[in-house]
C-alpha cells in the first residue's frame, strides 16, 4: 500500500536536512580550527591549552588593533591639524597613491610568496582527506580567514585615513570612488588566487617567465600612474579639476575586473577537489632529466623553499626596475645626499640586499649542502674545474644580478652610475663560498647548511673591506671593490677545489 508525505512533512524533512548539513560544516570547521591553533601553540611551544590560546589570541587581537588604530588616527590628526593643514588636496592623492601601492604589495604576496601554499601545500592535506573533512572548509580556514584578515585590516587602514581628513569637497568625493574601486579590485583579486593556487597542485614558484613578465607589467603599471599623480600633488584641486582624466575609466576597469574575478573565483570554488591537487602531483615522472650540471644545481635551488625566497626578491626588484620605467616621465629625482654619499648608501644597500640572497642560496646548494653531490658527480667522470666554474658562476652571477638591479634602480631614478653596487654583490657572493669552506659548518637533517657563527663571524670580516667606499672617492673604491671582488671570486674557486678533491667519504659499516 503506497503512502504519500503531506507537504508539511516533507518540509520539514527538507528543513532538518538543511540544520543537519549546518551543524555538520560548523563542526567540520571547528576541527580544523582547533588543529590550526594545535599547530601554531605547538609550533611556538606555548604552554597553553586551546582555550587558553584563543582567548589570548582574542584578547590580543582587539588589543592590536585598538593600539593600533589610536596610534594610526592620533598620528593622521596631528599631521592634519599641524605642517599638513594646507594641503589637504594634496595628502588625499598621496594617500590614494599609498592605498594603490599597499594593495597591489597584498595582490603580488598572494601569488608570489608561499601563502598561495597555504591550501595545497599544507602537510596535513592527506589528513583532512582521511578525517573526511571537505575541502571547501580546509580552504575556507587556511585560505581565505587569513585573506580577508589582511585585506579587511587594509580597508580598514583606508577607512581610517579618509575619516580623518574628511572634507565636503568633489577632491575628496573622488578620492574616496577611486580608493574604494581599487580596494574592491585587490579583494577580489586576492579571493581569487586563494581559491586558483587551493584548486590546483602545489608548486613553487621558479623565475618563468610569465611571472617575470607579470612583475614588469605591473610595475609599468604603478609607475605610470605614480608619473600621472606625482606632478599634480602641488596643486590643491588637481583631482577636482578634470576627474575625467582617469576617475571614469579606473572605476570601470576595476568593476569589471572585479566582476571577472568574482565569476572566475565561483568557478574556482566549484572545482575544488582533494583528487584534483593530492594525485596530479604525481604527474611528473614523464618530464626529461635534466644532464646539465649547472642546470641542475639551479632547478633543485629553485624548486626548494630557499629558491622561492629568492625568487620572490627578483620578482620584486623586477617589478621596482618596471616602476621607475613607468614614471620615467617624473624621473631623475633630486636627492639631498650628495652624489658620493649616494653611492656610498647604493653600495650599502646592494650588499643588504645581495646578504638576503646569498645566504638562502647557499643554504641549499653551496659547499655544505651539496658538496657530496658534487664529489659523487666527480666520480662519474664530471670535471672539477668545470663543477668549480658552475658553482662559483652561478653564485658570483646571483650577487651580481642583485647589485645590477640597484645600479640599474639608482640609474633610473637618480641618474646616477654606481658600478660599486655590482661589485658589492659579487664580493658578498664570493664571501659566503670562502666563509663556508673555512668554517664548514655541520647539515642539518634535511642536508641544508646549519646556522654557523664563525660562518657569519666570517663572512662580515671578508665583506668588511666594501667599507672603503666610505672613506676614498667613488672612483678609486670602485678599482678597489674591482681588484677585490676577483680575488676573492679566484678564493672561491680554489677552496671549493680544494674541498671537493679532498673530501672524504663516510663509511657506513
Amino acid at each position: 500500500m503506497n503512502t504519500k508525505a503531506s507537504p508539511p512533512d516533507v518540509e520539514g524533512r527538507v528543513s532538518n536536512a538543511r540544520v543537519t548539513a549546518a551543524s555538520v560544516r560548523r563542526s567540520d570547521y571547528r576541527v580544523l580550527r582547533d588543529f590550526r591553533a594545535f599547530e601554531i601553540v605547538n609550533a611556538m611551544r606555548l604552554p597553553l591549552t586551546l582555550d587558553g590560546f584563543r582567548a589570548l589570541a582574542i584578547f590580543g587581537s582587539v588589543a592590536l588593533i585598538v593600539l593600533g588604530t589610536l596610534v594610526f588616527a592620533s598620528t593622521m590628526s596631528v599631521l592634519r591639524d599641524g605642517p599638513l593643514r594646507h594641503d589637504t588636496a594634496a595628502v588625499l592623492n598621496w594617500g590614494f597613491l599609498g592605498i594603490l601601492y599597499t594593495a597591489v604589495a597584498t595582490v603580488l604576496s598572494e601569488v608570489v610568496s608561499s601563502r598561495r601554499l597555504a591550501v595545497s601545500g599544507t602537510p596535513h592535506l592527506e589528513l583532512f582527506r582521511a578525517m573526511e573533512l571537505p575541502l571547501r572548509q580546509v580552504v575556507v580556514r587556511y585560505g581565505l580567514v587569513p585573506t580577508i584578515r589582511r585585506t579587511g585590516m587594509l580597508w580598514y587602514s583606508a577607512a581610517i585615513f579618509l575619516m580623518v581628513f574628511f572634507e565636503e569637497t568633489s577632491s575628496y568625493l573622488n578620492v574616496v570612488v577611486a580608493s574604494v574601486s581599487v580596494l574592491t579590485f585587490a579583494s577580489c583579486a586576492c579571493v581569487y588566487s586563494v581559491l586558483y593556487f587551493a584548486s590546483t597542485p602545489a608548486r613553487r614558484i621558479g623565475l618563468h617567465w610569465l611571472y617575470c613578465l607579470l612583475a614588469l607589467i605591473l610595475g609599468l603599471l604603478l609607475g605610470a600612474t605614480t608619473g600621472i599623480l606625482l606632478p599634480q600633488l602641488s596643486r590643491l584641486d588637481s583631482l577636482a579639476e578634470d576627474p575625467s582624466r582617469f576617475l571614469p575609466a579606473l572605476c570601470l576597469l576595476a568593476a569589471a575586473a572585479s566582476g571577472i574575478l568574482i565569476l572566475l573565483s565561483i568557478r574556482a570554488w566549484h572545482r575544488l577537489s582533494y583528487r584534483k591537487i593530492s594525485f596530479s602531483t604525481q604527474r611528473g615522472g614523464g618530464q626529461r632529466p635534466v644532464t646539465n650540471f649547472g642546470l641542475f644545481v639551479v632547478t633543485d635551488l629553485l624548486s626548494s623553499k630557499q629558491g622561492s625566497v629568492i625568487t620572490t626578491i627578483v620578482l620584486a626588484w623586477i617589478a621596482v626596475v618596471g616602476i621607475l620605467l613607468g614614471a620615467g616621465g617624473i624621473l631623475p629625482l633630486h636627492s639631498a645626499l650628495g652624489a658620493q654619499e649616494l653611492h656610498k648608501s647604493l653600495v650599502g644597500i646592494a650588499v643588504l640586499l645581495s646578504l638576503g640572497v646569498t645566504e638562502p642560496m647557499l643554504h641549499r646548494i653551496g659547499p655544505t649542502a651539496k658538496l657530496y653531490h658534487y664529489r659523487f658527480a666527480w666520480e662519474n667522470g664530471f670535471s672539477a674545474t668545470a663543477i668549480v666554474v658552475r658553482l662559483v658562476g652561478i653564485d658570483v652571477l646571483t650577487g651580481a644580478t642583485i647589485g645590477g638591479f640597484v645600479f640599474l634602480g639608482a640609474l633610473l631614478a637618480f641618474d646616477i652610475p654606481a658600478p660599486g653596487a655590482v661589485l658589492a654583490g659579487v664580493i658578498v657572493a664570493a664571501s659566503g663560498v670562502v666563509a663556508e669552506s673555512l668554517s664548514r659548518p655541520p647539515t642539518t637533517t634535511d642536508g641544508t647548511k646549519s646556522n654557523d657563527v664563525m660562518d657569519a663571524l666570517f663572512t662580515l670580516l671578508l665583506i668588511s673591506p666594501c667599507s672603503l667606499i666610505l672613506v676614498v672617492s667613488p672612483e678609486f673604491s670602485t678599482v678597489l671593490l674591482l681588484g677585490y671582488s676577483i680575488l676573492l671570486t679566484l678564493g672561491a674557486a680554489l677552496c671549493l677545489h680544494q674541498r671537493l678533491l679532498r673530501l672524504r667519504s663516510k663509511l657506513i659499516l
